[in-house]
């Protein structure tokens, strides 16, 4: 093939993926993306899917920046019947600016495509319905805060999930549980089978759990190595166990199939719960561990609370 027909090809290609893309921003609904913040949260994007939201510092805000230069409330969202969205500040303490132009509080104006939005020291980028960076900003977010393997949190997204769900537990007095598991004997599938058996029974494990397991609104990471992470928004410690069972259990029954060979899995699961006295999510996570530990002590494939 020439040079030129390879060319050829290759926009032919591009032409069709950006179509794809053009399409998809089309059905999406208009949204934030930060440019400049929290070094953990830099890149992501928030869906205007709302009529009103609101942006701020308080762990319950549509659009929570924990930076304490953002006020705990400090602007809202609208987004009107016509498509168009504006933008509110609730008298802020460092105030809002739209192209440099600071708002008057409480003064409501329609954004522009692309308007960069700055509440502190904080920056946002407003894009448009259409815009087809509505698109490649969550992908390349993602790329950044999946783990490459399994495609599910990694440990530095995970445990800032953990955090701002244990901040948003204890201001608004709900429940919060975590479960922490470990495959049972993985070094030795990775021994006897090798390591391309061992990453696939990680993928698939990880996809078990996030598509059959657990609920959209819960958060499910890799901690590293062998160890799992899933976080329970709003569930008591009961229910944690219920789900961690039924972790256990799918787990054990699922046919793990690698080159023609079935590969036996089990994990070993602790359960914990946020208490009153608690102050920060390690200790959560700390509790949650030290369960699983005793799982794994009392002869693994089992599930352990404290």
């Amino acid at each position: 093939m020439s040079s030129d027909e390879k060319m050829d090809k290759t926009n032919v290609v591009d032409s069709d993926t950006l179509k794809v893309r053009i399409s998809e921003a089309q059905s999406r609904p208009p949204a934030l993306v930060l440019l400049s913040g929290p070094a953990g949260i830099m890149g992501k994007s928030w869906l205007l899917d709302k009529n009103v939201l609101t942006v701020g510092r308080e762990a319950t805000c549509d659009i929570h920046v924990e930076e304490k230069s953002i006020s705990k409330k400090h602007a809202h969202l609208k987004v009107h019947s016509n498509g168009a969205v504006s933008i509110t500040d609730l008298q802020s303490t460092n105030g809002t600016e739209i192209a440099t132009k600071k708002l008057t509080p409480h003064q409501d104006i329609v954004l522009r495509d692309n308007d960069q939005i700055k509440m502190g020291n904080v920056i946002f980028k407003f894009l448009s319905k259409g815009n087809i960076e509505n698109v490649t900003a969550p992908q390349l977010f993602d790329q950044k805060t999946l783990d490459g393997l399994t495609q599910v949190l990694n440990k530095q997204s995970l445990l800032s999930h953990l955090d701002e769900a244990f901040k948003k537990s204890k201001l608004t007095e709900t429940n919060l549980s975590v479960i922490v598991f470990d495959l049972d004997h993985f070094k030795k599938i990775n021994d006897t089978l090798g390591h391309q058996a061992g990453d696939y029974v990680l993928r698939e494990l990880a996809s078990v759990v996030k598509n059959q397991l657990i609920r959209s609104a819960d958060y499910f990471g890799r901690y590293g190595g062998e160890e799992f992470v899933v976080v329970l928004q709003s569930s008591p410690l009961q229910r944690a166990c219920e789900v961690a069972e039924r972790i256990r259990t799918t787990i054990e029954k699922h046919q793990f199939k690698f080159e023609s060979k079935n590969i036996p899995v089990t994990v070993s699961l602790g359960v914990a719960c946020i208490e009153p006295t608690m102050t920060d999510s390690a200790q959560l996570f700390a509790k949650a561990d030290q369960a699983a530990y005793r799982s794994k002590s009392a002869g693994r494939n089992r599930v352990s609370s404290l």
